[in-house]
């Protein structure tokens, strides 16, 4: 297989039909702010906002019962007072902060919109951001000592890192970072263990977990890395739920289970939260005042993405469950289904639709059908709390949640039984998804989109390609093409263990699933629905060149594929402009010659 193609003439050309009503559509559903969790200390609280039209998330920093009165249940989102905003450089997305022990600074990680590399800048009120020369961190938010006398941050990216540290005085930094060693136990980082820097039992602990092994923790104690003998906490599970949160100190014990119902949020034992299927709890915390504590719930869902809670809990007060305000709480629908696999397991999935295309939980006519899926490095799977999601519904169409095997919906059996090995399992379960919501009348093979992204993309694409059948478009975001050579991708080194390259399994057992090489197996590819490829101008885990040679190798063999660059997208945070209009290609391309979707084209919602 050459890679030396050129990707210009495989690139989408005109937008699809389409394309600008589902861009009003996103534009409408991206309306509302997006409030993120904040970090408290010293009497402030710190936390990113985004309010409609801009293109990233700030940071702010407010007194914390300010916010704690402006995320009371049932309030509608308000904006941070004017002046809150914290002084960030020009060109910096913020990719993560950590609020010092006084609340009186921010080590925040700002980097370029194109990287995922970002530099440590130390913000606060009326002051000039300063940055911190030398670490640079992977998604990794700097940690500070409990007394705040240190920073402590996990630079570069895997699994190349080190670890840095830069002292603090009550004027800032006392000098410059400077390299701290690991500990001598840890050696070299191997591929695909990840290192995890935090703050427990009053010191510093660095974690490092390498895949199909337990974890190694060391405590820094007087200058040195002390090897920790205690035992992970053993965390007990819940019949019939997967436990999503745990958080325990002087409150009492704050639980977060996902049922079969949804997610539930408990204090004690008494219920505090509800929230239904489609809905995502993000994060959980607890802070403490003399007169009881608060209960912080950052949560999201296709109509209200990203929004928090405040749960005031006086110390003698009663639990009561509580649902989360919602936009129409009536229009539209979540429910849980299970679909039988070929080997009998059952498949859980999320399914989305208005309610008003439902009658009794039964679809009350086939209608066109977003089918994502993940299935891959134990990550959950849920629907994706964005206007993406809320306009193809909307508009008509139903959304599925597929949470196929190598995923970690149901727990690391759920994920051992779709990796290495087993990989093939996760394509094969999105091929029977798609089969039995087709049997169920939800849909028909014709008006069902599979769509990926990253380890998705690999699914949709190897599913395809197996079972051309089964879908009638499939549209892979970023996808990961090539699992026989992965040391061609950025990451590539990290994911040996996901697809047992590191001894488990032979090139030729990942070639049964490994999307180019399914297709090089291949004399035709004109029975293969048509399929988008979507890439990144600036991606840094997976092999754009992959993607080219795809779409090329299929149109050679007589297919429909076509390339959708983002110049200058990277493969984490995007900014917004350029999400919707990437988010409007997507929708649009799935909706083809608009059969059955939008009933109206020309409205406007």
């Amino acid at each position: 297989m050459t890679r030396a193609i050129d990707a210009a003439g495989l690139e989408l050309g005109e937008k699809p039909a389409l394309h600008g009503y589902f861009r009003t559509q996103l534009l409408h559903w991206d309306s509302a702010p997006r409030q993120g969790m904040p970090q408290l200390a010293g009497g402030n609280a710190v936390f990113t906002w985004r309010s409609p039209g801009e293109e990233f998330p700030a940071l702010y920093r407010v007194a914390d019962d300010w916010l704690c009165r402006a995320l009371a249940p049932g309030n509608a989102p308000e904006p941070p007072p004017a002046g809150s905003a914290l002084p960030v450089p020009a060109n910096r997305v913020v990719r993560g902060f950590a609020l010092d022990p006084s609340g009186t600074r921010v080590a925040a990680l700002l980097g370029p919109a194109d990287t995922e590399l970002a530099e440590v800048w130390l913000l606060a009120p009326g002051a000039a951001p300063v940055q911190l020369p030398g670490p640079r961190s992977w998604h990794a938010a700097p940690v500070w000592s409990p007394g705040g006398t240190s920073l402590w941050v996990l630079s570069g990216r895997p699994p190349e890192q080190a670890i840095w540290r830069c002292g603090f005085g009550a004027d800032g930094p006392a000098s410059p970072p400077e390299p701290f060693p690991f500990p001598g136990e840890l050696g070299t980082p191997g591929p695909g263990e990840r290192l995890r820097l935090g703050i427990g039992d009053g010191t510093l602990q660095l974690t490092a977990r390498a895949p199909g092994k337990g974890a190694r923790r060391w405590l820094l104690r007087d200058g040195d890395w002390i090897l920790s003998t205690a035992p992970d906490a053993v965390h007990h599970e819940v019949p019939g739920c997967k436990v999503l949160a745990r958080v325990s100190g002087e409150h009492g014990n704050l639980l977060a289970t996902e049922g079969p119902t949804g997610t539930r949020v408990a204090l004690n034992g008494e219920t505090l939260w509800e929230l239904e299927a489609a809905e995502q709890l993000t994060a959980l915390s607890v802070s403490t005042h003399p007169d009881g504590a608060a209960v912080w719930i950052q949560s999201a869902s296709p109509e209200r993405p990203s929004g928090v809670v405040c749960l005031q809990r006086p110390a003698a007060a009663k639990s009561a469950t509580q649902l989360p305000p919602r936009r129409n709480p009536a229009e539209f629908r979540h429910l849980r289904l299970l679909a039988p696999a070929r080997d009998s397991v059952e498949i859980p999935v999320i399914l989305s639709a208005r309610a008003g295309d439902l009658a009794a939980d039964m679809p009350l006519s086939p209608r066109p059908l977003l089918l994502s899926c993940y299935g891959g490095f134990g990550v959950v799977h849920r629907t994706e709390p964005e206007p993406s999601v809320a306009a193809w519904i909307a508009a008509g169409g139903i959304h599925v949640a597929a949470q196929v095997r190598g995923g970690g919906e149901l727990g690391r059996q759920w994920h051992e039984a779709g990796r290495g090995a087993n990989k093939l399992r996760a394509v094969h379960d999105l091929i029977d998804v798609a089969r039995f919501l087709v049997a169920q009348g939800w849909t028909g093979a014709a008006e069902l989109t599979a769509v990926g992204a990253s380890h998705g993309g690999l699914v949709v694409s190897a599913a395809a390609l197996l079972d051309p059948g089964a879908f009638g478009r499939v549209i892979a975001v970023a996808p990961l093409l090539d699992t026989v050579d992965l040391q061609r991708h950025g990451l590539g080194s990290q994911w040996l263990h996901e697809f047992g390259a590191d001894g488990e399994t032979s090139e030729q057992q990942r070639a049964a699933h490994s999307p180019l090489h399914l297709l090089a197996a291949r004399e035709s590819a004109a029975d293969l629905p048509p399929l988008l490829c979507c890439v990144l101008g600036s991606d840094e885990r997976v092999d754009n060149a992959a993607a080219v040679e795809f779409v090329s190798g299929i149109r050679s063999r007589g297919g429909r594929a076509w390339l959708r660059r983002e110049d200058g997208g990277g493969h984490a945070q995007r900014s917004s402009a350029s999400l919707l209009d990437f988010s409007a290609t997507v929708l649009s391309f799935a909706a083809g010659n608009g059969d059955g979707l939008p009933r109206n084209p020309a409205s406007s919602p």
